[in-house]
């Protein structure tokens, strides 16, 4: 299991990403396990968190969920919460199996900046540079070289 954490540049991207998150869990390209989207409004003090935004169902549904399944650490939520400033969101997910030449592509044209992850630094670099290409494309410019 991978813990990544996502920086968009205003307060509704990380919602906007949730959404697509689950569409593609939903069709297996990626299986995510916990998600808390974090805002940052410019009028609140510091950022606000929304944990656990993939469980459904009642409370005693979600406690179940909770124990049967890995949760995010809170020390990566308060770092994250640290790196922020206002007027942003940021998405802080627990996933593995990402099938990553399918997840990119479905979020071309959103903005992303990895901020923090429990990656090795050459499986971030991957990750960054296939983002990178996809916001590259987006705006009609080569792709960066990604090769290392």
């Amino acid at each position: 299991m991978a813990t990544t954490a996502w920086r968009f540049g205003g307060t509704e991207g990380a919602d906007d990403a949730v959404l697509e998150l689950k569409q593609l869990d939903d069709q297996g390209l990626i299986n995510v396990q916990d998600i808390t989207v974090l805002r940052w409004p410019h009028y609140a003090a510091a950022p606000l968190a929304h944990e656990h935004v993939t469980d459904e169902g009642s409370r005693v549904s979600s406690l179940v969920k909770k124990i049967r399944h890995p949760v995010i650490d809170s020390s990566m939520l308060e770092a994250v919460k640290g790196d922020m400033t206002p007027g942003t969101s940021a998405l802080v997910m627990l996933s593995d199996q990402a099938m990553i030449e399918r997840v990119v592509p479905a979020f071309k044209g959103q903005p992303m900046d990895l901020m923090r992850s429990d990656l090795s630094v050459q499986q971030q670099d991957r990750l960054r540079a296939a983002f990178s290409a996809a916001t590259e494309a987006r705006r009609g410019q080569p792709p960066a070289d990604a090769s290392g």
